[in-house]
């Protein structure tokens, strides 16, 4: 085998043992989430978007995983372990009721209030157009 081939490998490996530990820190998190009341929120409609995760990271200049579904929305940051789970619920009318529990992860303090980071960093970016 050369080198270079070995070095495919190891990189592949790499990639897989994190793309693993990035599950298990996915899955840890929705099961932490899970038992916790959910509450009604009013402005979490910005965060209800497929490329969410990808959003919030380069607002936060942190990684924010991020799962969803049509009816779920669940944010984990990758360096708190803190996660924030959003349910909607869209009625026929076409309102969306959001409810939203989030896990308290590593650590406390300031900082502890994911659910607050994710939204003032929406509210803070810059609208389409803007510079």
């Amino acid at each position: 085998m050369t080198t270079s081939a070995l070095t495919v490998q190891d990189t592949a490996h790499t990639q897989s043992a994190h793309a693993a530990w990035i599950a298990d820190l996915v899955d840890h998190a929705a099961i932490d989430v899970a038992r916790r009341g959910l509450i009604e929120v009013t402005d979490a409609g910005p965060l209800d978007r497929e490329d969410a995760g990808e959003w919030l990271t380069s607002l936060l200049d942190r990684w924010i995983e991020h799962r969803h579904s049509a009816s779920e929305h669940l944010f984990v940051d990758v360096t708190t372990h803190r996660a924030v789970r959003l349910v909607l619920v869209r009625r026929d009318t076409g309102e969306s009721m959001i409810y939203m529990a989030q896990s308290t992860g590593a650590g406390a303090g300031a900082g502890a209030d994911l659910y607050q980071q994710l939204v003032g960093a929406v509210r803070s970016a810059p609208g389409p157009g803007d510079s």
